[in-house]
């Protein structure tokens, strides 16, 4: 299935967190309107997904929520919606509302469940108001709901990420939910910059954000998670926005290394290991991060843990 998506920055979000700049996040400095949804999708003949991100989709008024689903409708092929939207933008009203459309997957931005965390960031929200949300979104057997989640945020710890997941796992039961784990940097021009420059936050490096990150990829995948993404995708307006922080264009990638090392390790602590060769590249990519880091959790030398992997097909 063909995917359209289109970036709606900070529209009609709440409040301003203290990491966001969507604008700097997507490179788009302004929202389309609907009628340019309309003419966007006039050249696509196949079934699409037509995806509405960057901003809070539900928190508008429900004229335009209306304006921008029935200009997607207008397209010469079938479509159905993925939308991002605000926690506390979703209500029994507002699904109501949104069940008259092909609305198929609302992703909240949940980012953590930890409630000091939350005020930090200004979020606006408790973490047993994103789960009541989400339980609603689960209820209803039209959607899939789908958790964005973020690693290193002030007051935030990878043990605090991995029991947002248990949280998010008690509300899934055997329901569907789709994750997106996205690290926090630190932006120019936003309030978390100030707290970076005063010395109150000091962001994770590359390497922890992706050893942070791929302990949640694991505990996901065994969790019945589908996983979209890890990492933001890389743009030269992000690229140029950037402070600090574990900003790297492969971020998943490591932390996929990872979550496949700890896997490994801990299923066989001192090998040998059976790894398929579709994986190799997790292993001896970057530098052979992954081989660095199956040696270091299993205690050896890179070239004896390395001498310890079984390529199989």
């Amino acid at each position: 299935m063909e995917r359209a998506p289109f970036f709606l920055p900070m529209r009609d979000c709440p409040n301003r967190c203290v990491y966001c700049d969507q604008r700097a996040i997507t490179g788009h400095a302004g929202s389309p309107e609907p009628r340019d949804v309309r003419e966007a999708l006039q050249a696509i003949a196949e079934p699409t997904e037509v995806c509405f991100f960057g901003g809070s989709f539900t928190c508008q008024p429900l004229g335009r929520q209306r304006d921008y689903l029935e200009a997607a409708l207008a397209a010469p092929s079938p479509v159905n919606f993925r939308i991002s939207t605000h926690p506390l933008c979703v209500d029994p009203s507002i699904l109501a509302f949104l069940s008259h459309f092909p609305v198929r997957i609302i992703e909240l931005g949940v980012s953590s469940l930890e409630d000091e965390v939350l005020e930090t960031c200004k979020r606006g929200y408790t973490g047993a108001e994103v789960l009541e949300r989400l339980s609603l979104v689960a209820a209803n057997p039209a959607f899939i709901p789908g958790a964005q989640l973020m690693t290193g945020l002030p007051g935030q710890t990878p043990s605090s990420s991995l029991e947002d997941l248990r949280r998010l796992a008690a509300v899934r039961g055997v329901s569907p939910m789709q994750i997106r784990i996205y690290p926090c940097l630190v932006l120019k021009g936003t309030l978390l910059e100030r707290m970076y420059l005063s010395g109150d936050y000091t962001p994770p490096g590359v390497d922890e954000s992706a050893r942070w990150a791929g302990r949640m990829i694991k505990y996901a995948q065994e969790a019945g998670f589908e996983l979209l993404r890890v990492g933001l995708q890389e743009t030269v307006s992000l690229s140029g926005s950037v402070a600090a922080g574990p900003h790297h264009p492969a971020l998943g990638e490591l932390a996929r290394s990872f979550a496949l090392a700890l896997s490994l390790v801990e299923g066989s602590p001192q090998g040998p290991w059976l790894v398929p060769t579709s994986s190799r590249s997790l292993l001896s990519g970057h530098g052979r991060w992954g081989f660095r880091e199956l040696a270091a959790l299993s205690g050896m030398t890179v070239e004896r843990a390395g001498g310890l992997v079984r390529w199989v097909p």
